[in-house]
């Protein structure tokens, strides 16, 4: 008779687990269906913020290989500040200078990195793009610090990118050094 018995618990102890196991794996699908949509606004945001961060370093490689074409334009800027220079050029040489930074140019380096970037979306191959990337430098700024005894120069990077509508702004302080 105490052999029965054993079965009859053995057979009541499985189905306890049995039941907080799909209790417990009810209250986690439930959980992650809730959260999904909070999931895919931080994917658009990171897609964005990676994007930002593509014209960050796309600015950064053209001042590093043209460091020269940046500074003309640096020296336009200090002589409008001081009362001279030419305000019509100056404008024209920034905008050439930030041309190559905007996706929406065609045939620019920013071009080339956003067909890549819209390319690699795709989950399988064939299908179609899940989303659009877009991105732009908005600010490109030398800005000199002195401090005791000597002079900190840094280059500001402002860039914002979007993904499917998302858009994040990122800025970057980047220190250089001059050659006096």
């Amino acid at each position: 008779m105490t052999m029965n018995r054993r079965k009859g618990v053995a057979i009541a102890v499985v189905l306890v687990f049995c039941t907080a196991i799909l209790g417990l794996l009810t209250v986690l699908m439930m959980n992650s269906r809730h959260q999904r949509g909070s999931h895919s606004m931080q994917y658009d945001q990171t897609r964005a913020l990676m994007a930002a961060r593509s014209g960050i370093q796309l600015a950064i490689y053209k001042y590093r290989v043209l460091p020269s074409e940046y500074y003309r334009i640096h020296q336009m800027a200090i002589d409008i500040k001081n009362g001279g220079g030419n305000p019509a050029e100056f404008n024209a040489t920034r905008e050439m200078w930030l041309r190559d930074f905007r996706s929406e140019n065609p045939d620019t380096p920013a071009a080339r990195i956003k067909a890549h970037l819209d390319a690699g979306v795709s989950i399988l191959p064939g299908d179609p793009p899940a989303g659009s990337y877009e991105f732009a430098v908005e600010e490109f700024d030398l800005i000199s610090r002195s401090l005791a005894g000597y002079t900190q120069d840094y280059l500001r990077v402002r860039a914002w990118g979007s993904f499917r509508g998302t858009r994040k702004t990122m800025e970057e302080l980047i220190e250089v050094k001059i050659a006096e």
